[in-house]
C-alpha cells in the first residue's frame, strides 16, 4: 500500500511537471500545436494511473481508521438507515469489536420497530388485554432505547432509527397477528442478548444486555398469557 501511494505521488508531481505554467492560445501559437498535442497525449497516458493508484490510498486509508470496506455498513439490520448505521460520530473513535457493533444494530432497530408496531397496536387493537401489552411493549422499549442509544454514544457508535415505521402484520384477526409477532420477535431477542450477556467483549454492554433479559422474558410470558386468553 505504501509503495502504490508513493508511485501516486511520483507521478502526480510528474503531472504538475508537464503541465504549462499559462494558458496556451492555439489561435495566437499554431506554431506549438504539435507539441500541445504531444503533451495531452503524454498526460492522458499519466492520468488514469494516478487516479488508480490515489484511489486505492484512500481506499486503504478508509479500511485501517474503520476496519470496513468503504459504504459497507457496519452491520445487517434491515430496520436502520444505512447511511447512518453503526457509523462514528464525527471525531470518536470506535471503541468496541465488530462483533458487539452489530448486537447494537440490531437491538436498536428492533427496539425501535417493538415501539412503532405497539403505537399501532394501541390504536388497532380490539381487546383491552392486548392494548395494555402494546403500552407496555411501548414504556420498555423507549426506556431501553435510550439506555443503549447513550451507552453506544459513549462508545462512539451511532445509528439512525428514525425511517422505523409500523410493519403491515398481514391480513386476518389483527390481536391475533400482533401478539404472534411479538412472541416471535421476544424469543429470538432473549437468545440475542443472553448471548451478548455472556459474550461480549465489552463489559458495560453485557452488563447492560444481562439488565435487558429479565425484562424480555417478562415480556414473552405476557404475550403468551394473551394468546392464551385469545387476546382478550
Amino acid at each position: 500500500m505504501n509503495f502504490m501511494c508513493g508511485v501516486a505521488s511520483k507521478l502526480m508531481r510528474r503531472c504538475d511537471s508537464q503541465m504549462p505554467a499559462q494558458p496556451v492560445i492555439i489561435e495566437d501559437h499554431l506554431n506549438k500545436e504539435p507539441l500541445m498535442k504531444s503533451k495531452l497525449i503524454s498526460l492522458s497516458a499519466i492520468t488514469p494511473t494516478v487516479i488508480a493508484a490515489s484511489s486505492i490510498c484512500f481506499i486503504g486509508t478508509i479500511r485501517a481508521q474503520t476496519g470496513a470496506e468503504p459504504g459497507m455498513p457496519l452491520g445487517s439490520n434491515p430496520h436502520l438507515r444505512s447511511q447512518s448505521a453503526g457509523a462514528a460520530s464525527p471525531g470518536a473513535k470506535v471503541k468496541m469489536s465488530q462483533k458487539d457493533v452489530n448486537f447494537i444494530q440490531k437491538a436498536a432497530g428492533g427496539g425501535a420497530q417493538e415501539v412503532e408496531n405497539g403505537k399501532m397496536a394501541e390504536k388497532q387493537a380490539k381487546s383491552a388485554g392486548v392494548k395494555s401489552v402494546a403500552a407496555r411493549m411501548v414504556a420498555d422499549h423507549t426506556r431501553t432505547n435510550k439506555e443503549l442509544t447513550a451507552l453506544a454514544n459513549r462508545k462512539g457508535v451511532t445509528f439512525n432509527t428514525s425511517g422505523v415505521r409500523a410493519q403491515n402484520l398481514g391480513s386476518g384477526d389483527f390481536d391475533q397477528l400482533y401478539l404472534k409477532w411479538l412472541e416471535a420477535v421476544h424469543r429470538t431477542d432473549i437468545g440475542d442478548f443472553e448471548r451478548a450477556a455472556k459474550s461480549s467483549d465489552d463489559s458495560e454492554l453485557k452488563a447492560w444486555a444481562s439488565k435487558t433479559v429479565p425484562t424480555l422474558k417478562q415480556h414473552l410470558a405476557m404475550v403468551q398469557q394473551a394468546e392464551k386468553k385469545g387476546g382478550r
